[in-house]
């Protein structure tokens, strides 16, 4: 994959980077060395959270540190894994679906008025037997007061970055930026399920309304299931294959993708519109030969989150316009959707919250594509529902984390169980066990064609 391959160049760079941290850790005083760890623990905390509109109420206004006793610091982590699916899959030569041995660096510097960040990851994936790196943050941010009096509404960030809005709890209506479902269902840390993109974010803070921009050059496509660690369903051979697929570069746009987001607090409410050019993430389109493609797609939307009785309520509607089929005739490119969700989530007793959340996709052109597919057996119900639940308890003084979050389909008949145990006995050690789990009653739906990668897994990590 093309954002991995690139980074390898930077291996020698980031091993002697690496080679030094034990010098520059030991030359801090103790007090910023417990800042800096702390902060990497609560950066792992932030999981699956980042992606309400609540928290970025709080958390998406980008502020210079308070801290300027040192303008480079440095923090990260080491971490080992390991995973194995519950039964074997005929489609994939191997049982295990983890070992990474991965190694983490983040460096931030201050400057007068802005920051550089750099976070980046170097790992050996055991599963596919090779070397990896992903640079997750290579940016500078700051103010444009410098361009006038009007500059001082405006913040930017521009560089390789991590981005995400939208109210869904691990469902996505209007966030248009990359994920990684291999790292999701192999149970690496929650983080990962965002995948960085070389973008700018433009955010401006207006008396009436605030607004983000963001401007992808290049498009950035989900790093999808591919076959590499789990099989997939093929309507075409009518069970999972693990084909290992790439697609080529003459089917994957070059072109910008543009998101924006108008949003506005009225009291307690918080109110946003959405709008997204660009493409479909996944290649879920294909040529007159049977090649991936990724078609053009547009989507307007809008979300709500508000206080409602002793928790948050949230709402969020998105229209997936087809580009490319927007009459829905096309069997070969997805048809348009509408896409509905509602969320609800409050503090059961001290310690433990629980969550909520119905989620609809209604496909257009129902009909017209019944007529045309090639496979109509196969095909996605016209409505489709996902009920989800989460639980979360916190124990020990807040070191044990235990959760479980749960897909149920009463569409497809089909589940997923994500459950994990996550123990911070100190600052520096965390140690996580957990399990992804799915059901299907047929092989042709969501969740139930990822079955036979059903896993479990466990991690260690110090952070330094």
């Amino acid at each position: 994959m093309k954002r991995s391959c690139w980074a390898l160049g930077l291996m020698p760079l980031y091993m002697a980077v690496v080679g030094l941290l034990p010098l520059a850790v030991q030359a801090q005083t103790s007090s910023s060395e417990t800042a800096m760890q702390n902060r990497a623990v609560q950066q792992e905390a932030n999981t699956s959270s980042d992606s309400s509109e609540w928290d970025e109420v709080f958390d998406d206004e980008w502020d210079v540190a308070t801290d300027t006793s040192s303008a480079l610091t440095i923090s990260g982590f080491l971490e080992a894994t390991q995973g194995y699916r519950w039964q074997s899959d005929d489609a994939v030569s191997t049982r295990q679906t983890l070992s990474d041995v991965r190694a983490r660096i983040n460096l931030d510097y201050l400057l007068s008025t802005s920051a550089l960040s750099f976070k980046s990851d170097l790992w050996f994936d055991g599963v596919q037997d090779k070397w990896q790196a992903q640079v997750r943050e290579l940016a500078w941010q700051g103010n444009l007061s410098g361009l006038g009096e009007w500059g001082n509404a405006f913040d930017v960030k521009i560089g390789q970055q991590v981005l995400t809005w939208g109210t869904g709890d691990y469902v996505f209506l209007n966030d248009p930026f990359p994920k990684d479902y291999p790292s999701f269902f192999a149970g690496r840390s929650d983080e990962y399920l965002k995948a960085p993109s070389a973008s700018i974010k433009l955010s401006g803070y207006f008396s009436a309304l605030n607004i983000d921009v963001v401007v992808t050059p290049e498009f950035e496509p989900d790093i999808a299931i591919n076959g590499d660690v789990f099989s997939f369903f093929s309507a075409q051979a009518g069970q999972n294959i693990a084909p290992g697929f790439s697609v080529s570069k003459e089917h994957t746009p070059n072109s910008p993708e543009l998101a924006v987001r108008l949003h506005r607090n009225f009291n307690s409410t918080q109110w946003a519109l959405y709008g997204y050019r660009g493409y479909y993430k996944q290649p879920l389109s294909t040529t007159e030969q049977g090649e991936l493609l990724y078609s053009r797609l547009n989507v307007v939307g809008a979300s709500v989150v508000m206080p409602l009785y002793k928790g948050i309520f949230n709402a969020e509607y998105a229209y997936y316009h087809s580009v490319d089929d927007s009459r829905g005739r096309n069997p070969r490119i997805p048809n348009s959707q509408q896409r509905f969700l509602l969320g609800y989530n409050q503090e059961l007793a001290p310690n433990l919250n629980g969550g909520a959340q119905w989620y609809s996709e209604v496909t257009q052109h129902y009909s017209q594509l019944m007529d045309v597919a090639y496979y109509p057996e196969h095909e996605q119900a016209q409505v489709r529902h996902w009920l989800t639940a989460r639980l979360t308890w916190l124990a020990l003084r807040q070191t044990l984390t235990i959760n479980g979050f749960l897909f149920y389909s009463p569409t497809d008949n089909d589940g997923y169980l994500k459950a994990e145990l996550r123990y911070t006995p100190t600052d520096n050690w965390q140690f996580r066990v957990g399990i992804n789990g799915f059901r299907g009653r047929d092989d042709d739906t969501f969740w139930g064609q990822f079955e036979n990668g059903s896993n479990g897994y466990m991690a260690l990590r110090y952070f330094y």
